[in-house]
């Protein structure tokens, strides 16, 4: 028969082990708990990162949307003013949509605003901020343009657009109006005067288009 201390020193060895181990429990279980909610935070997190993206994309082009351009562009500027960098907003619209959407149908139209999409894609860097406006018109904020006049630009412009022409087999040709503001680091301007000014030069080539 064991004596009386040492049945008492048992019962608080084994109250002991008993408390730790609802203890480490706990912990174990608060661990997993944050780690829970960690893991819905981050979940949270990503879903809004994915609705704030798809509210800055355009759906039909996978470019961004007035909004998304916007915010971006000027973004830019105001590293271009710090960073002293000169830029080009280039202007383009879409001519004659309407008459592609009313004799060809608008699956037709979609077609030729996503065309268009890829020339510009396919002109301007990764590094450039191009966006749907709305519509059949396109903006673009050319970034550090020391190495890349307007007319070299412009003219790559018009080349891709010939390509296309030549290569997709379409039953029209597209055409674009295209106007271009230049943004001085020295003499800063707006992004809605930088816009005014390439949409009038843009809507100026549309008109002498017609003559």
């Amino acid at each position: 028969m064991e004596p009386l201390y040492q049945v008492e020193r048992n019962i608080k060895i084994r109250l002991l082990l008993a408390h730790s181990l609802l203890w480490l429990l706990g912990i174990i279980g608060i661990v997993f708990a944050v780690n829970r909610v960690s893991a819905q935070v981050k979940q949270i997190k990503q879903s809004e990162e994915k609705l704030k993206t798809m509210s800055l994309a355009d759906e039909l082009t996978n470019l961004y949307n007035r909004r998304g351009f916007f915010t971006l562009a000027q973004r830019q500027m105001k590293v271009a003013e710090r960073t002293k960098k000169d830029m080009l907003l280039f202007f383009v619209d879409l001519d004659k949509m309407k008459v592609i959407n009313d004799t060809l149908g608008h699956q037709e139209g979609d077609k030729a605003l996503i065309e268009v999409s890829n020339i510009l894609k396919e002109v301007f860097r990764e590094s450039d901020i191009i966006g749907r406006m709305g519509g059949d018109e396109f903006a673009v904020l050319a970034i550090d343009t020391a190495n890349e006049t307007k007319e070299v630009l412009v003219n790559r412009l018009h080349n891709t657009l010939n390509d296309y022409n030549r290569f997709e087999g379409r039953s029209y040709q597209l055409s674009l109006s295209i106007g271009v503001a230049h943004y001085n680091p020295e003499t800063p301007s707006t992004l809605d005067e930088l816009m005014a000014q390439a949409d009038e030069l843009m809507y100026e080539e549309k008109r002498n288009k017609k003559h």
